[in-house]
């Protein structure tokens, strides 16, 4: 969490940087550096986990999640990119069960300028991308006694997590450019790249599974 915090301080301070100084910078440098925020779709419909947890008759997570991202944009003559952040939250129910998840994503694009007019630009080349989450499953009626905390004495709570490595094609087109409204649409296609375990802070995990192979498409909307 720590970690997670420390990003997002040190991400605003460059995003108010890149304000104070982009007239600036695109003068001497011409290269364009904006903050910016925006939503994503992540869409990944074949998780392991959810085979799982539909076996247990709990909650599964949605192929599509919600992201709210932001980050800095850089655009030059020939090549642009960005550094992003974005931050998932999602709280299916099933039954008298609950599910709280959260992750964190981290990306960085690098692309081509395929076509750079005044008012439009279409992009593309690569992404990489870092994706942590936490589930916590737990039962909605279950009771707390503050007279006995012992915790092998309560029950009803399940925690994990897991960290993903995601690369692959992206590209991205720049709508309205020379407004105040400049809007960037990304798309891409994420290949996992790592084994994506699962484990837990609260304890060692049985009969594990993991993410492999489950690749993502991402689809996202940003405000410069």
């Amino acid at each position: 969490m720590k970690k997670v915090v420390f990003a997002v301080v040190l991400l605003s301070s460059f995003i108010g940087f890149s304000q104070e100084k982009s007239t600036d910078s695109t003068k001497t440098k011409k290269v364009k550096v904006d903050g910016y925020i925006g939503f994503n779709a992540n869409i990944n419909d074949n998780m392991n986990l959810n085979k799982k947890l539909s076996n247990a008759n709990l909650p599964e997570l949605d192929s599509f999640v919600p992201e709210l991202t932001f980050g800095l944009n850089f655009f030059g003559k020939q090549y642009s990119g960005d550094v992003e952040f974005g931050f998932l939250f999602a709280k299916p129910e099933e039954g008298n069960n609950e599910m709280k998840y959260r992750g964190f994503n981290t990306r960085v694009r690098v692309h081509y300028n395929v076509v750079n007019q005044e008012k439009f630009a279409l992009t593309t080349g690569l992404s990489l991308a870092y994706m942590g989450s936490q589930y916590d499953i737990y039962s909605k009626n279950n009771t707390i006694d503050l007279n006995d905390l012992e915790p092998n004495n309560n029950s009803g709570h399940v925690n994990f997590n897991n960290q993903m490595l995601y690369f692959g094609p992206s590209v991205s087109m720049y709508l309205f450019k020379k407004s105040s409204f400049e809007v960037k649409v990304n798309a891409g296609y994420e290949f996992a790249l790592t084994r994506g375990r699962y484990d837990s802070e609260f304890g060692s995990v049985i009969n594990n599974i993991g993410e492999s192979g489950n690749n993502r498409f991402v689809f996202g909307v940003t405000l410069l």
